[in-house]
């Protein structure tokens, strides 16, 4: 009987060997390392007796079956995860523009109740409490502190609850917005599954073989990394375009850089990391070209400017040199003539 029940329980075991798997992957302090130790078997390959050569190919045989087997579970748990991450992420954005219609409803029944209560009923309530509502009393500055920010901390003061919490709401509403808008480009931003590949400190696993949808989902992927490509070559433009497109190109590029933030710690930051060095690597070309640009003409200026004093003082040095010549012939021509006289 009891060894019955232990065969159960080893049975319910095996049936939920992903289970514990996930257990493992799931733990804080999860190490790769460890983990392959642990789900792989030891290899005795020791060469000193020689006879034990079949013994050594089974070992090896089974050591490899057992790793197949793991990739084969890890890779079922990857595609696992990654289909529930994808809804996930569907139903984010699906509930983002139904939350977003009921934050507006609540802000537009909020208001209209804040109008009905402060302008329509105010003179019906006040009969009743005195003026004792909330809201009612008109905010009053101090003597001695007359100035914007003594009036907006009385108005906070005397705000009511409900404002307190439609404000919430708005900020809840915004925050709700830019996450939404933030998964919107991480969609908009694939990568080819040719691309990716999970390195650890013992074994390389590269990517499955692409079938024809894996294949058709690689040539959309690097559709999508083209014209990011071709975005950031038409903020650059012409090089005659100068300082100005390279700082919106610069812009675009730090943009990408922090949403690749969103994959840090998965199989896919490296391949997004060196999408976007790329990427930077276009922007900083084009401003090193600018910067030669921009020293040749200085070098040209400063040249012509150069050539210019030059020439100024050229003519001056000219026109001393032949003024000395001419004397030189005349006091000649005097000498002769005196010596004819003579």
């Amino acid at each position: 009987m009891p060894s019955r029940i232990d065969a159960e329980e080893h049975g319910q075991q095996n049936d939920d060997g992903s289970g514990s798997m996930l257990t493992k992957l799931h733990h804080p302090q999860f190490d790769p390392v460890d983990f392959l130790n642990d789900s792989l078997p030891s290899l005795n390959l020791s060469s000193q007796i020689q006879n034990l050569k079949t013994s050594k190919s089974t070992q090896i045989q089974s050591a490899s079956s057992d790793s197949l087997a793991l990739l084969t579970s890890l890779n079922t748990i990857s595609i696992r995860a990654s289909s529930e991450l994808t809804s996930l992420t569907d139903e984010i954005i699906r509930s983002g523009n139904r939350l977003a219609y009921e934050v507006e409803v609540l802000r537009g029944d909020a208001n209209g109740f804040h109008e009905l209560l402060t302008d329509s009923l105010r003179h019906d309530i006040s009969q009743f409490v005195n003026n004792e509502v909330t809201g009612n009393v008109p905010p009053t500055l101090n003597s001695e502190a007359d100035d914007e920010g003594t009036l907006q901390n009385v108005e906070l003061e005397n705000e009511p609850d409900f404002m307190t919490r439609l404000r919430l709401l708005g900020k809840v509403k915004a925050r709700l917005e830019s996450v939404i808008t933030i998964f919107g480009e991480a969609m908009k931003w694939p990568i080819p599954p040719s691309e990716l590949s999970m390195a650890s400190n013992l074994i390389s696993v590269s990517s499955p073989e692409l079938g024809i949808q894996s294949t058709a989902e690689d040539d959309k992927a690097r559709e999508a990394l083209k014209s990011i490509r071709a975005e950031i070559d038409d903020l650059l433009g012409q090089e005659s375009a100068g300082y100005t497109n390279l700082e919106a190109a610069s812009q675009r590029v730090d943009e990408y850089r922090k949403l690749a933030i969103l994959w840090k710690g998965t199989g896919e930051e490296k391949a997004r990391v060196k999408f976007v060095d790329s990427l930077a690597k276009l922007v900083e070309d084009r401003r090193k070209t600018l910067d030669a640009r921009e020293r040749a003409r200085n070098s040209k200026v400063a040249s012509s400017v150069r050539s210019n004093s030059a020439t100024g003082r050229n003519p001056r040095s000219s026109n001393e040199g032949s003024g000395g010549a001419a004397g030189l012939f005349r006091n000649l021509q005097r000498l002769k003539d005196d010596l004819y006289l003579e």
